[in-house]
This record gives structure tokens, C-alpha cells and sequence, in this order.
């Protein structure tokens, strides 16, 4: 009976290993056709806990994309937002996505889209660099590098 259950056993494994090489080919995700450009994040005083990261994302998808997450093991929160303008006030607001349109390039910037990064866990100073995790909607992720930079900087940019 032994060499029954061992040859069953090893049946098993052979089954399991050959559908394993059988693996489909995975399809390339959201994140490999989106280019990020300039990505910072503003400079604010050792004191305060709450930054914003912009930059620069262009979708070669032929179809809409969204960027629906953001994260970073710099900060404890991090949220998409926008600024609107509401009876002559501007608002900042949490969104639950940032629209890619195909081919065209969006811009996270002040006063318009960016990414809200709440209670740092270090203080920052410019020319320190952030790393941001973007979350695309097919859950494919890319990883970004973030220049900290004064509004100085911010500027001539």
C-alpha cells in the first residue's frame, strides 16, 4: 500500500510542476506605461507634520487609467487631492482617483491635483529624497523618488 500512496504522491507533484510551466504570460500593468517626470515634494519647516508631492504623469495606455492610491514610509497618511474653488475660496479636497487620459500628460501641481502626505515620521529638508508609491486601478504599483524642494525651487521650475 505504501508504494500506491507514493506512487499517487508522486503522480501529484508531477501534475503540479508540469501546470506550473504552464503559467500564463502576465500582461504588462498600468504602472510600466505611465512616465512620471520631475516628482517633488514641497520643503516646510522641521515643525510641520503635512507636505504635498507633485509631478508630472503621462499614461501611453490606449485606454483611461487612474492613479487610485498613494503611499509613502515617510508619512503616516498619504491622500490624492485637488484644489477647487468654492465661492471664491480655495478648498483643498481628497479625491478617490486621478484620471489619466491616454497620451496626454496630467500635472500634479500647486493649487491644482497632488498627493497630500499627513504626519511625517522625520523631518525633511531640501534636497532629501521621498519615496512614493503610486497605485494604479489594475493594482499594479510604481515606486517614485520625490526631491524635497524649497518654493524657492519650486518656482523656477
Amino acid at each position: 500500500m505504501k508504494s500506491a500512496k507514493s506512487a499517487v504522491y508522486s503522480v501529484f507533484a508531477g501534475l503540479v510542476l508540469g501546470l506550473s510551466s504552464i503559467t500564463p504570460v502576465a500582461a504588462d500593468g498600468i504602472a510600466d506605461k505611465v512616465t512620471v517626470t520631475d516628482p517633488y515634494v514641497r520643503a516646510i519647516p522641521p515643525v510641520v507634520k503635512t507636505t504635498a508631492a507633485f509631478m508630472q504623469l503621462r499614461s501611453s495606455d490606449a485606454v483611461e487609467r487612474f492613479v487610485v492610491d498613494a503611499s509613502s514610509p515617510a508619512a503616516s497618511a498619504v491622500e490624492l487631492h485637488m484644489h477647487t474653488m468654492d465661492d471664491g475660496v480655495m478648498r483643498m479636497r481628497r479625491i478617490v482617483h486621478i484620471h489619466l487620459p491616454p497620451d496626454q500628460t496630467v500635472s500634479l501641481e500647486p493649487g491644482g491635483l497632488h498627493i497630500m502626505l499627513f504626519d511625517l515620521t522625520a523631518p525633511i529638508a531640501p534636497g532629501d529624497r521621498i519615496p512614493i508609491t503610486l497605485t494604479f486601478d489594475d493594482g499594479s504599483t510604481r515606486e517614485i523618488s520625490a526631491e524635497v524642494r524649497t518654493v524657492e525651487s519650486m518656482m523656477k521650475h
